[in-house]
């Protein structure tokens, strides 16, 4: 991947890498609830987003959420 010098030091910066080897190398980090997604942030860079439709449209559960939502499902009475 070929990126102008500018746009490199803005990713290592941003990320807080010293390389973009670093950051692909990166493990994600577990979502909790104490470092939840932020909704508004997520509409903010939403025209940025070139990934997955559902993160841009917000269509996605927070932690909070989905623990809830989990709940909820293991909850159900079934036939």
């Amino acid at each position: 991947m070929t990126l102008a010098e500018e746009t490199r030091k803005t990713l290592c910066d941003e990320f807080g890498v010293t390389g973009l080897v670093e950051l692909i190398e990166r493990d994600f980090e577990d979502i909790s609830p104490a470092a939840d997604v932020d909704r508004e942030k997520a509409a903010l860079y939403a025209e940025r987003n070139r990934g997955s439709v559902r993160l841009s449209a917000g269509r996605f559960y927070t932690a909070t959420e989905y623990v809830e939502h989990i709940r909820k499902v293991k909850a159900l009475n079934l036939p």
